[in-house]
């Protein structure tokens, strides 16, 4: 077997997250004036709450994004997982909600059964999928198609929908009359910003390559990166087939983590410029280390990142995770520990 063969190839992937500022920039100019449409759909209809429904990486978008529903719009967001709003159902589902459902691809899955529980409750639906012709995207469903790739592991498509609803956060304020320039300017710069990102990639792809070493990878964060935090966990697994367990901060400290940690752990810790959660994400640095763990902060000197409003560094942090789980690929795939490079001819 190749790894052209394997679920989610790494050059597939590599090719489409270096394709992530463009297709970013393509979600937002194909969509602005059909999320401006939904925002003012919304307001006229007096919803109140949004939930955002997905399984996987559509799920860590939904925990990303829901900081921004709150600081841009005023609005009440919450994350849950496709199967269990299709089974369980949600207290809030009705007329005065909106239920936002994330299928990339748009294959059958829970995804869908979470489309169908959503339409039958009277909500206003909300799909978002990068495929036409799926029920995510077909009436009475208000369909947004970002049109992103996603033959190798998710990124841009991750990213392209996490644009749109921060976009949607911030059309939707306006039409309540909560302006944010700056923020508007920064979702304007988002390509350019992300493809700085890319260009700083070396010494996240040091760090990656030797991940593997690792015992276990503690990923930490705080407000929307604790869904970034899930993210980047999922993506190392499914990459390097590593043991990445990610934690809210203090979460992590909480449950008493430091007192499980050994000089083969890593911490991976997601503190961008500006956090509000900065004190306590440099202190878990700093515990960490004096546990004997191994430490690495995106956002920090090693491994900075663009200054922005907190809801959108989700978006940059995500791009260094993306380069730590390709590296932390190719490594393992080239020790013929867990996957296997085309490139290389090698056997699993």
């Amino acid at each position: 077997m190749t790894e052209a063969d394997t679920l989610m190839p790494l050059p597939a992937t590599a090719r489409e997250r270096a394709d992530t500022p463009a297709a970013v920039g393509r979600a937002l100019a194909r969509l602005a004036a059909p999320v401006r449409d939904l925002a003012a759909a919304l307001t006229a209809r007096g919803i109140g709450r949004l939930l955002v429904a997905g399984s996987g990486d559509s799920l860590s978008a939904g925990l990303m994004a829901t900081p921004a529903f709150a600081a841009y719009a005023g609005i009440p967001c919450q994350a849950v997982q496709a199967f269990d709003l299709a089974c369980y159902g949600h207290p809030d589902l009705g007329a005065h909600t909106a239920v936002a459902v994330i299928s990339s691809s748009g294959r059958p899955s829970p995804a869908h059964d979470a489309l169908a529980r959503a339409q039958e409750s009277g909500a206003l639906v909300i799909g978002i999928c990068d495929r036409e012709g799926t029920p995510f995207l077909a009436p009475p469903v208000w369909g947004l198609c970002p049109g992103a790739h996603k033959d190798g592991m998710p990124t841009q498509s991750t990213a392209a929908t996490l644009a749109v609803l921060i976009l949607l956060a911030l059309e939707w304020g306006e039409v309540l009359r909560r302006p944010t320039v700056g923020p508007r300017r920064e979702v304007a710069a988002l390509p350019a910003t992300l493809e700085s990102v890319l260009r700083s990639d070396t010494a996240i792809h040091t760090l990656g390559a030797a991940l593997a070493t690792r015992r276990h990878l503690h990923i930490v964060g705080a407000g929307p990166n604790t869904g970034t935090a899930r993210c980047i966990a999922d993506l190392l697994t499914a990459a390097a087939g590593l043991a990445a367990l990610p934690h809210a901060v203090e979460e992590f400290h909480h449950a008493l983590r430091l007192q499980a940690l050994t000089p083969a752990d890593l911490v991976l810790v997601l503190a961008p410029p500006g956090a509000r959660a900065a004190d306590h994400l440099a202190d878990t640095a700093t515990a960490a280390r004096e546990r004997g763990a191994a430490v690495a902060v995106l956002g920090g000197p090693d491994f900075p990142v663009p200054e922005m409003d907190e809801p959108m560094t989700p978006l940059p942090l995500l791009m260094q995770g993306q380069a730590l789980a390709l590296a932390a690929g190719d490594a393992a795939a080239m020790a013929g520990r867990f996957r296997t490079l085309a490139s290389t001819g090698g056997a699993r």
